[in-house]
């Protein structure tokens, strides 16, 4: 059932189903942020469309090449020198 408030934003009620997690950190969010669980919603939706999708498959793409021979590291290895701090040595 769809519902339209007096709004001047016409916004609409929907129905979703999500997992048990991601319902627990939306809350988590809205309540540390003092603002509505729609809030947090629409932001991510919002934020997710603004998102660059090529920048994203050329990041994939540059770790699918590193991780592939000659290099053929693992992620876990990967993920090691990532954190590595050059600076203590």
């Amino acid at each position: 059932m769809i519902k339209q408030s007096r709004h001047k934003n016409k916004k609409e009620k929907i129905g979703t189903i999500l997992e048990k997690d991601v319902i627990k950190k939306i809350k988590k969010i809205a309540f540390d942020e003092g603002r509505g669980i729609s809030d947090i919603i629409q932001d991510a939706i919002l934020n997710y469309e603004k998102t660059d999708k090529s920048s994203i498959n050329m990041r994939k793409e540059a770790v699918n090449r590193f991780c592939s021979k000659p290099f053929n590291i693992s992620k876990k290895e990967a993920e090691k020198l990532l954190k590595e701090d050059y600076y203590e040595e």
